[in-house]
């Protein structure tokens, strides 16, 4: 294989996706900065059934890890406020923006909901909405369970995006930070009455039932990641949080819907790690809102892949052979180890998913950076190769690193 040539390609491609991020450094002498953030979102942000929900671990939490500039903001709770645990007493900034039986937008029909989206809009003061007057850092959304519980899902996405596109309009610093959440899943056998508007009898098709409900949820939390991916490749200051990854729905929902103690514990944890290793490190990227510089990667994407292609012609045979010559060796590891050693679900790296990590996998991520090209959820993990929850510029360059090194 020509490297020089493969090394020029992969260069190439790295331009074409910084061009459209700077990466967001915040200066040592701004550490101590005050970061406001608000959580923002239905019952499960206000903390349905018991005081403070996620919210309370969260600022505990990132107390514990060295933050003493962080203020809550929103319009309910208090500055100050308490809670027991692990045999202490806590204090924690209890301010946010929760608000149970909310929709993403005011609905009706099988039910009448308010909605997050009109709430915002409300004049808070000054002629104010919410965002402008309470001027958060960071918000933490999460909404749409009730959307799923009324089977609102007809356009929800829809709807969810609407609602992003208006609290970014009020977020007005260059470093603000907005976070989509997934949401978690719903017990459905427990919670079946009150689904009711599905129009489906629980007890005459539990199987039907189920799944319609959980495929309307599975549908929705895709669709917020590929959404907050598509705004990315836009420039908009968004990012991804996967709160239905930590909450399980057999040991930690209270109620079949809302989190119990152990479920909040999990959410707060969750975004407090979250953030730690992101905005409050200066460790997220944000992408350049500038129409040129959109139509300059595109151009320079249109040139790399080109290159990448031909490379990847090239190559592709050498690789092939390779990959031939190796396999049956490791067909015969795999055999007499698979009994001692379970096999992975999937390949870092692989985007493709065709078991391979090669220069295809850059090509693909290449394109989902800049929203030329949609991923499942799977390939989405393979994407993500610092474990972080995010799939950004950092992941390419270390799938780089390591398509470079197997050439070797």
């Amino acid at each position: 294989m020509n490297m020089r040539k493969l090394t020029a390609s992969l260069t190439a491609i790295a331009c074409a996706v910084c061009a459209t991020s700077s990466l967001t450094v915040f200066p040592e002498e701004q550490s101590e900065k005050t970061v406001k953030i608000m959580s923002l979102g239905d019952s499960i942000t206000d903390g349905y059934w018991t005081s403070g929900g996620y919210r309370k671990y969260l600022y505990h939490e990132l107390e514990k890890q060295g933050y003493s500039n962080i203020d809550m903001v929103g319009p309910k709770g208090s500055d100050t406020e308490s809670f027991s645990y692990n045999g202490e007493n806590i204090t924690y900034d209890g301010n946010y923006a929760g608000y149970s039986g909310y929709a993403i937008q005011y609905m009706t029909g099988t039910e009448t909901r308010q909605g997050i989206l009109e709430t915002i809009q409300e004049d808070y003061g000054d002629g104010k909405n919410m965002i402008e007057a309470y001027d958060p850092d960071v918000v933490l959304l999460q909404i749409g369970t009730n959307d799923i519980l009324s089977n609102y899902n007809t356009g929800i996405t829809d709807r969810l995006e609407n609602l992003i596109t208006t609290i970014l309009a009020s977020m007005d610093g260059k470093d603000d930070m907005l976070y989509v959440s997934t949401i978690p899943d719903i017990n459905i056998a427990e919670r079946y009455d009150w689904l009711w508007s599905y129009g489906i009898d629980y007890n005459a098709d539990p199987e039907g039932f189920t799944n319609a409900v959980q495929g309307s949820i599975d549908a929705y939390n895709n669709s917020i990641r590929e959404l907050v991916a598509e705004k990315q490749a836009k420039g908009e200051r968004v990012a991804f949080g996967d709160i239905h990854s930590v909450v399980d729905q057999n040991t930690d929902l209270y109620d079949g819907v809302h989190p119990n103690e152990a479920g909040y514990e999990k959410m707060g944890m969750y975004w407090a790690n979250l953030l730690n290793t992101t905005y409050l490190n200066g460790n997220v990227t944000i992408p350049e809102p500038t129409q040129d510089s959109s139509e300059n990667v595109t151009e320079s994407t249109q040139d790399s892949s080109e290159n990448i292609t031909e490379s990847t012609q090239d190559s592709s045979e050498n690789v092939t052979e390779s990959t031939q010559d190796s396999s049956e060796n490791v067909t015969e590891s795999t055999q007499e180890s698979s009994e001692e050693v379970p096999v992975p679900a999937f390949i870092k790296g692989d985007i493709s998913l065709n078991g391979i990590v090669d220069l295809q996998d850059i090509i693909l991520l290449q394109k989902y950076l800049i929203g030329k090209e949609h991923i499942n959820e799977t390939a989405f993990l393979c994407s993500d190769i610092n474990d972080d929850g995010i799939v950004n510029i950092y992941d390419f360059v270390l799938l780089k690193k390591l398509v470079l090194k197997s050439s070797n």
